[in-house]
């Protein structure tokens, strides 16, 4: 058996519209990037030097992640190339269960605390962004990044790590 989308033709250029929007935010993304993990896959997690404790990983909506629970803990080495106006970009899913309350770190000084627990109630990707101050990176080439479990919660599940150069908003979506 097949199937055929089909679609009128406004609604074919509005479709072709998106994806061709979509790709955009893609690339521009990519030159925001400085660095990038992707939690749960191997090569990505010993590239940068993982450390954990009570940790797992999963995969879920077709995408790898890293979750820590029972005040357990996960962080990678990442790179800055010197950039001091970054921010932190983190991809988790809109409908987890059950606690997600933690703190995320910057070379053991925290950054801020999270919690996720109950926060979107959607079945999609949200990604967040966290501005990280100038201090915190200053004369550093590179930064440890870590999701610490809060006692009765669990840090995560985390599908993706950026760390991103600050721009204005609207230069994403030009």
């Amino acid at each position: 058996m097949m199937y055929w989308l089909t679609l009128t033709n406004k609604g074919y250029q509005t479709y072709i519209d998106s994806l061709s929007t979509i790709e955009k935010e893609k690339i521009i993304l990519e030159k925001l990037t400085v660095d990038f993990v992707a939690p749960g896959e191997q090569q990505p997690e010993t590239d940068h030097k993982i450390l954990q404790e009570k940790s797992r990983t999963g995969n879920a909506n077709q995408q790898f992640f890293r979750e820590a629970s029972s005040e357990g803990y996960f962080s990678y080495e990442m790179k800055t190339n010197a950039e001091t106006e970054l921010s932190l970009m983190v991809r988790y899913w809109g409908a987890e269960w059950g606690g997600r309350k933690f703190d995320i770190y910057i070379d053991d000084e925290k950054l801020l605390t999270e919690d996720n627990t109950g926060r979107w109630n959607q079945s999609k990707f949200q990604d967040i962004r966290y501005k990280i101050p100038s201090s915190m990176v200053q004369g550093k080439n590179h930064i440890r990044v870590k999701f610490q479990s809060i006692p009765g919660n669990t840090a995560g599940a985390v599908y993706f790590i950026r760390l991103v150069k600050r721009v204005d908003d609207s230069a994403i979506k030009d």
